[in-house]
């Protein structure tokens, strides 16, 4: 079994979303001064729920009243969950001078769009967690058309999820976030490594930290594949 680790490393100067998100930043704890030893930790300061790779749930829409948090997902569905990994085409993206739109063709097109069950998981690879500390990284990211929003969305897939960060469109939105969330799908974003990935199908894990009453929580994602024949 080939265990990929497709979580960004949440880190100083790692890229982030605009204000008011606060900008992450880690430093050493101030000297504890009830204890006669030296004390080595960590503070975690500007921690917010979409903090690097997040999972998340339409309440982030709706709020906790009109949906469900990610804490009371059972923790036995975020486990082993059937995958498949659509991956496109990395050079469609990497010298772009704008964002590059995801268009359904191009989902299509990609190895194992036609293995999509409903309940499955779904990831969208673009090459793109490679850029996760770049400058470029929110403002060239890929973007999905509505068309091909559409197309994830009639797969029903359990959850949706993809190694750029931002979907839509900002100045020409694509208007489909309404009925993203409300197929109650969750999503999974953004992760790494996915350009790792040697078959589509593989199985997921996605565990989110134990905050109760957040719509968003960072998580530790891998997805696991079988050893092809010659043993890689």
């Amino acid at each position: 079994m080939n265990v990929i680790d497709i979580t960004g490393a949440i880190r100083n100067g790692m890229w982030n979303y605009e204000e008011p998100f606060p900008k992450f930043r880690m430093r050493a704890l101030d000297r504890v001064s009830w204890v006669e030893a030296e004390v080595y930790a960590e503070v975690f300061e500007g921690l917010h729920s979409q903090t690097g790779t997040y999972l998340e749930t339409p309440a982030h829409y709706y709020g906790g009243e009109g949906s469900y948090y990610v804490a009371d997902i059972p923790v036995a569905k975020l486990v082993d969950i059937r995958c498949i990994v659509l991956k496109l085409d990395e050079r469609l993206f990497e010298d772009a001078e704008s964002r590059v739109p995801i268009d359904v063709s191009m989902l299509e097109s990609c190895p194992g769009s036609g293995m999509i069950v409903e309940g499955d998981a779904v990831l969208v690879a673009a090459g793109w967690g490679k850029h996760w500390m770049d400058g470029c990284y929110l403002d060239r990211s890929p973007y999905f058309t509505y068309e091909a929003m559409k197309w994830l969305i009639g797969k029903k897939p359990f959850l949706l999820g993809s190694d750029f960060p931002r979907w839509d469109h900002l100045t020409k939105s694509e208007r489909f976030f309404s009925e993203f969330f409300a197929a109650d799908i969750l999503m999974l974003a953004p992760c790494v490594n996915l350009e790792a990935v040697r078959r589509p199908d593989v199985r997921l894990t996605a565990l989110p930290l134990h905050i109760p009453g957040t719509s968003a929580v960072p998580c530790r994602a891998i997805v696991m594949e079988e050893e092809t024949g010659d043993g890689k």
